[in-house]
């Protein structure tokens, strides 16, 4: 009989351990050129993916930058990394869709002034993202109707991918890409933790030929349900640090959400219930 109760234990057990796991998740990768940022690796993106499963949308990117920016020297390390920029429904470059923010740093202030301030030889400081409101955001917090300043490494016109991402700088430049949430409408709340390690030298490209010492590994991950996705719907994701050097931008396309995702607590916990009764229950007649 002590066989049967181990098997009754191991199966409660198996219920909730089984309930709290997440099936294998299969990833979508898109890679960026590298070589194609001013200043090294330190400012370029690799590669950025993502996957879905019932509940979430996971973020993945190797870069060359570093969150803390010991790898730049000098005045650069004042480049901050930017904000995951999510579009829902529309494109960042045609200012359509619903535009949500996740913030990878805990940040404050008027970020786009910073390099102007310290290297104004380089960085207009005044064609900055000036005149937002610039309110406190925490990495790992999903922000809506988010606002996003563009980097501030804004009079490079030509240079790099600077004119090459499909936009024009609302502030008189060509540097488009999203880098800061700077103003939004409503804190979504915590996501999960951010993520930012150093993976040592990696293969950057699609073919894994191509290595690079001191790669970054960023992973973030942010609810479906918080994003209003419910399948089949567009979504844009960017992502550049604070200067804007270097970009890149994936558009996947939101797989249907299964309509039941997991089984309910109740009714796992309803199961263990019956399963301790058994149990109970046979203990009962071995007495």
């Amino acid at each position: 009989m002590k066989t049967v109760k181990a098997s009754l234990i191991f199966s409660i057990i198996s219920v909730f351990v089984l309930a709290g796991s997440s099936i294998a998740l299969a990833w979508t990768y898109s890679y960026d050129s590298y070589g194609d940022a001013s200043g090294g690796n330190g400012y370029e993106v690799y590669r950025m993916g993502y996957a879905f499963d019932d509940d979430y949308l996971y973020f993945n990117m190797l870069t060359g930058f570093n969150v803390d920016r010991s790898n730049l020297g000098g005045i650069d390390t004042r480049v901050q990394a930017g904000d995951l920029y999510i579009n829902v429904g529309g494109s960042h470059n045609l200012g359509t869709g619903s535009v949500f923010g996740l913030a990878l740093t805990t940040h404050s202030g008027d970020m786009n002034t910073d390099m102007a301030t310290y290297q104004p030889e380089y960085y207009a400081s005044g064609d900055a993202d000036n005149g937002y409101d610039w309110a406190a955001v925490t990495a790992g917090y999903l922000y809506s109707n988010a606002t996003f300043a563009t980097g501030v490494y804004e009079g490079y016109a030509g240079a790099n991918e600077a004119s090459e991402d499909g936009g024009k700088d609302p502030f008189g430049y060509e540097n488009n890409a999203p880098a800061h949430i700077a103003e939004f409408g409503a804190d979504l709340g915590w996501q999960g933790d951010i993520s930012w390690n150093n993976i040592g030298r990696t293969a950057v490209n699609a073919a894994g030929t191509v290595y690079k010492d001191n790669v970054y590994e960023v992973n973030a991950r942010i609810s479906l349900d918080a994003l209003g996705l419910k399948g089949g719907e567009a979504l844009e994701l960017w992502w550049s640090m604070e200067c804007g050097n270097d970009f890149f931008s994936i558009d996947p396309t939101v797989p249907n959400r299964p309509p039941v995702a997991t089984p309910e607590p109740a009714t796992l916990l309803l199961l263990g219930i019956g399963l301790l009764g058994i149990l109970g229950f046979t203990k009962k007649r071995q007495g």
